[in-house]
C-alpha cells in the first residue's frame, strides 16, 4: 500500500485520515499499515460520525483523505453546507471499495479542491492497496511482482486479449498466508494495452465497471447498473446520485429509476427524456422520478444503488 501512496504523490510530510472500517477486515488496517510504512502521520477515524470527522480534520489538519466514494461525497457536501473550506487542508484523496462515475469524481474534486486516486484491492488478495490510478488517470497500475491477473470470459472463463472486457481473476505470487491461484474476483474490468505516460512499467486495468453478480433481468434484458450509470452523466442537470429500485406490479417486472437535479429544470421533461434513452440504448421504458438535489440517500460506507424488491 505505501507504493500506491507513493504513486499518487503522498509523503512522509502528509496527514492521512482513515475514514474505511476497521475490524475483522482489511480495509481501516490495511490503509494505515501503508501510511504508517510510508513514514506519514495517521489520523484513524474510521467510518461514520461526520461532526467529529470534519473536527479532526480541521484541528490535524488533515491533507489526505481515505474512504468510499459516497462517504467523500457526502463530505463534500457537508463542508459546502456549512462554509468551512476554508479550514480544509485536504490536497488528496484515495477512494476506493466501490464503484464510482466521471461525474461524482468530477464534483467531490472540484467540491473539495483535491486530486482523487482509485485504489483497488480485496479483503482475499493482501486487502487494499493492490493497484492505484497515477496523476495522468489512464486506468490503475497494479503490482505484477505481487499478483498475476487475467480478464476472462465470466460465463465460459476463457482468457481474453489485452483490452477486452471481463471478469478480473487473480493469482497471489508472494502471499504465504493462504494464497490464492486463479481466484475469481467478479469484478468486471479490462487490461489497458500500452504503457502510460508517467513511464511505469507497470501494467494497468481499466475502470472497474461492476460485478458479474450485479446483473439484473428485467422484461427479459440484461442489465448492468453501470449501463444506466452512462447513461444518466450524458444529462448534465442531473447530480451525481441515482437509485434503481425493482419490483414486480401487477404480474410485471417494474425499473424505477430516481435521479436528482436542481429546480431550475422541468422535471416532468427530463424524466421523460432519461426513459427515452434508457429505452433506446437498453430495450426497455423505466419509470422515471426526478427530486430535488439532496433528496436521495447519502452514506457513510457504500451507497446502495439498485434494490431489488421483487423478492421481498
Amino acid at each position: 500500500f505505501a507504493r500506491c501512496y507513493e504513486t499518487a504523490g503522498i509523503t512522509d510530510m502528509d496527514r492521512i485520515q482513515i475514514t474505511p472500517g476497521y475490524g475483522l477486515w482489511t480495509a481501516g488496517i490495511g490503509f494505515q499499515a501503508g501510511a504508517e510504512r510510508l513514514g506519514a502521520m495517521v489520523i484513524p477515524m474510521g467510518p461514520g460520525n461526520t461532526e467529529k470527522q470534519l473536527t479532526m480534520m480541521q484541528d490535524m489538519k488533515s491533507t489526505v483523505l481515505c474512504s468510499t466514494s459516497s462517504y467523500a461525497l457526502l463530505l463534500a457536501e457537508e463542508i459546502e453546507k456549512r462554509g468551512i473550506k476554508g479550514n480544509i487542508h485536504l490536497r488528496k484523496g484515495v477512494i476506493g471499495s466501490e464503484r464510482w462515475g466521471d461525474k461524482m469524481r468530477s464534483y467531490i474534486a472540484e467540491k473539495l479542491g483535491i486530486e482523487l486516486y482509485d485504489i483497488y484491492g480485496l479483503t482475499e488478495i493482501y486487502g487494499p492497496g493492490i493497484g492505484i490510478n497515477c496523476r495522468y488517470n489512464t486506468g490503475m497500475h497494479y503490482w505484477d511482482d505481487y499478483i498475476y491477473v487475467e480478464i476472462v470470459d465470466p460465463v465460459t472463463g476463457k482468457v481474453l486479449p489485452d483490452g477486452e472486457m471481463g471478469e478480473i481473476v487473480i493469482t497471489t505470487l508472494v502471499k504465504e498466508g493462504a494464497p490464492l491461484i486463479r481466484y475469481r474476483t467478479h469484478d468486471l474490468s479490462r487490461i489497458i494495452p500500452g504503457e502510460c505516460e508517467c513511464g511505469r512499467k507497470y501494467p494497468r486495468l481499466g475502470t472497474i465497471m461492476g460485478r458479474t453478480d450485479d446483473m439484473v433481468k428485467i422484461k427479459g434484458v440484461n442489465v448492468f447498473p453501470a449501463q444506466i450509470e452512462e447513461i444518466l452523466k450524458e444529462f448534465p442537470e442531473l447530480s451525481s446520485e441515482y437509485q434503481i429500485r425493482i419490483s414486480h406490479l401487477e404480474g410485471k417486472d417494474t425499473m424505477r429509476i430516481y435521479v436528482e437535479t436542481n429546480g431550475t429544470v422541468d422535471f416532468q421533461k427530463l424524466a421523460s427524456d432519461v426513459a427515452t434513452t434508457v429505452k433506446q440504448r437498453i430495450g426497455f421504458t423505466p419509470l422515471v422520478k426526478v427530486v430535488e438535489i439532496g433528496v436521495l440517500p447519502r452514506s457513510e460506507k457504500k451507497t446502495k444503488r439498485v434494490i431489488d424488491e421483487r423478492y421481498d
